[in-house]
């Protein structure tokens, strides 16, 4: 285990190799970069491996109680304070049952998603530094998942934020990438100076930013309840952030601009994930304050049925996987608010896979989609443009099809048995209006996703209703934009570069759940924890209940959209007020675009007028001709002539002992 700051290093040296040396290399650096990317974070799955293969007996050996984990401290750089006391870069590594599983995670589907890129990507002009920002991403992300010191944490977390800004606005020159990079970057800072502003009070009451003297300082009581709770709160914020959650959501739909491997790697199986990560490792500071507790289950209740409202009318099947992924975020930050630690946590373990899976269904769709739509002015995005897709592309439909069931709750496939845990969680906590949200949301994504698959895959080919332009002028132009797929006439199943990761990866979004079967087989609930080992048992009530909703929900969708597309329509006039503010997401973006023009930038223009006029012209400007008048004064006394110098000493020695005297009290000077 003590290989495992081997994981990060891999794929950082992967991005100093690709940026330093292959740039130069012309052409080549293309073909070297995604090499180099692939290896190191093929190097970072084998440390994973490797830590793994140790855990059990070296987690068994060097710890006990409820808390079994390995602190590697590294050579601390330097320290500030007195004698050495706050250690303030201290590259700490935590080797636990939290940090191998996202460990795994991350190195697993960030090597598949790569490879599906070395496809998707394939003829882009910028394909070198495509996979040297995917390597620094994963590097950054594995500092976050590997960091026990919150500096560092602190600055692999910003890492992840910057990569993302990139990755999101790789294809800068379209305007709306530009912006949704903006977007997500500026609303992600939002939530990360709440984070830094949080980090400060724990650092003032603690001196350290190490994360055990931390928790062990507020386990003990020595830092005030009230730090507690506010440090607490303003962490969570920065985990709100990064994990799209209710009100700081609005990026993480428009990050859809971005390249689909970054859809599948950045926004639903990584990045937006270090959110429930921080509240996974930052627990103990959590649980120690009801306030701060209470303020995270209900954030993360909300988001939960608010992101999968939001997700039954959109039309972009990109939008479609990140409303879910909002709301599925907000699942587990709930269960983690209500108290079932491991069961949010294990439903982030099945989500990676799942929806992964789906993000890269929906690259194949579009990748397909692309140059059959160029040229007619349709949105290859759109699902209503889709249609009798399953039998020329089964690869993708089936893997897509198992995936949407597994998000769905449809047992024994992995999200069966994460969604049960966080039912359960609920039900033994006492949570009720949480678990009926819960089980209000399970319905809710069975409909959307069905109703995204109907549109998709079934019914009539609505991608050949309306002409589309020649093969020559597709290839063209789809290879200008960077992809150059070819110029095929009708859909078709993606090459294997893509396909083989969509066959790989469900694997575990069918397995992955297997890991909590409680009462049967449930490692994760024994390894994951906060507290002691307490025996897991099946609720069948709750998993019939569960079950129901998403069968139920998909009943709806196949009454509505397996048939010829008018469920939409009629849904659309059946209730149109509330169809209109759904489909624009309860005009949220709006909201924050009049706050920013009538509020934000009203402030700025008051602050740039209090700068100009009074800072500038009272307080710089104007004192300018007074201190020139004063200078030339004062140049006259220059004579050089020795009595005049003689007799301003003499005064000047004069009044320096009458106030020194007490003789003119008025300018007595009190030195401290």
């Amino acid at each position: 285990m003590e290989l495992a700051w081997l994981a990060p290093v891999l794929p950082a040296g992967a991005f100093a190799l690709n940026v330093l040396v292959w740039r130069q290399m012309g052409q080549a650096r293309h073909l070297l970069s995604s090499l180099t990317t692939l290896a190191g974070i093929g190097g970072a799955f084998l440390v994973f491996l490797q830590v793994f293969g140790d855990a059990q007996a070296n987690l068994e050996e060097t710890a006990s109680g409820p808390a079994r984990h390995l602190i590697l401290e590294g050579l601390r750089w330097f320290s500030i304070g007195s004698g050495g006391t706050a250690s303030i870069f201290a590259p700490t590594l935590v080797i636990d049952w939290l940090s191998i599983m996202m460990l795994g995670v991350v190195t697993f589907l960030a090597f598949l998603i790569e490879v599906y890129a070395t496809g998707y990507m394939k003829g882009d002009n910028r394909y070198w530094w495509f996979f040297s920002v995917k390597a620094l991403f994963t590097a950054a992300m594995l500092g976050v998942v590997l960091s026990y010191n919150f500096l560092i944490f602190y600055i692999s977390w910003e890492m992840v934020g910057l990569c993302s800004f990139l990755l999101i606005g790789f294809w800068y020159q379209e305007r709306d990438n530009a912006e949704a990079a903006k977007k997500a970057f500026i609303t992600t800072r939002v939530g990360d100076v709440g984070f830094f502003v949080g980090l400060a009070l724990l650092y003032v009451a603690t001196g350290t930013f190490d994360m055990k003297t931390i928790f062990d300082a507020v386990e003990a009581g020595k830092v005030d309840p009230t730090t507690v709770t506010a440090a607490g709160i303003l962490i969570f914020i920065g985990a709100m952030g990064k994990s799209g959650q209710f009100p700081l959501h609005v990026w993480l739909p428009d990050a859809m601009a971005g390249p689909t491997p970054v859809s599948a790697l950045v926004h639903s199986a990584t990045m937006v994930a270090a959110g429930v990560y921080l509240v996974g490792r930052a627990y103990p500071l959590f649980h120690a304050s009801e306030t701060t507790m209470a303020v995270i289950a209900a954030v993360g209740t909300f988001t939960a049925i608010f992101a999968a409202s939001i997700a039954l009318v959109q039309r972009d099947i990109k939008r479609i996987l990140a409303y879910s992924t909002v709301s599925q975020l907000g699942y587990m930050i709930m269960a983690l608010g209500i108290g079932a630690y491991t069961a949010g946590l294990f439903h982030l373990f099945t989500h990676a896979f799942f929806k992964a899976l789906l993000f890269l269904g929906a690259g194949s769709v579009i990748h397909s989609m692309e140059p059959v739509l160029h040229g007619t002015g349709r949105n290859p995005n759109d699902i209503f443009n889709m249609g009798g897709l399953r039998t020329k592309m089964p690869i993708t439909f089936w893997t897509f099809l198992i995936a949407s069931l597994s998000l769905a709750g449809i047992p024994p496939l992995a999200g069966f048995w994460s969604k049960d845990a966080i039912l359960l969680g609920a039900w033994e906590h006492g949570a009720y209006l949480p678990l009926a949200v819960a089980l209000l949301t399970a319905f809710l994504t069975a409909f959307y996703m069905f109703r995204c698959i109907y549109l998709t895959f079934f019914g009539s080919p609505r991608w050949a209703s309306e002409p589309h332009a020649s093969a020559d002028a597709v290839h063209g132009a789809h290879a200008a934009h960077g992809h150059g797929h070819g110029g095929h006439a009708t859909p078709h199943e993606s090459p294997w570069a893509m396909a083989l990761p969509l066959i790989v990866i469900l694997v575990p979004a069918i397995a992955a759940g297997w890991l909590g079967m409680p009462g049967i087989y449930a490692p994760f609930e024994e390894a994951v924890r906060f507290g002691p080992v307490v025996e897991e048992h099946l609720n069948i009530w709750l998993a019939i209940a569960g079950s129901l909703a998403g069968l139920l929900g998909i009943g709806l969708a196949t009454l509505m959209y397996l048939r010829p597309v008018s469920g939409p329509r009629l849904l659309g006039q059946a209730f149109p007020d509330t169809y209109r503010v759904l489909l624009n997401k309860y005009y949220f973006d709006e909201l924050y675009q009049w706050l920013i023009d009538r509020v934000v930038l009203a402030i700025a223009a008051m602050a740039a007028t209090v700068d100009r006029k009074v800072v500038n012209d009272t307080f710089t400007d104007a004192p300018g001709p007074i201190f020139s008048t004063l200078g030339d004064w004062l140049r006259r006394t220059a004579t050089g002539r020795v009595q005049h110098y003689a007799v301003g000493f003499v005064l000047g020695i004069t009044v320096v002992g009458a106030v020194v005297a007490g003789l003119v009290p008025d300018l007595r000077i009190t030195l401290w």
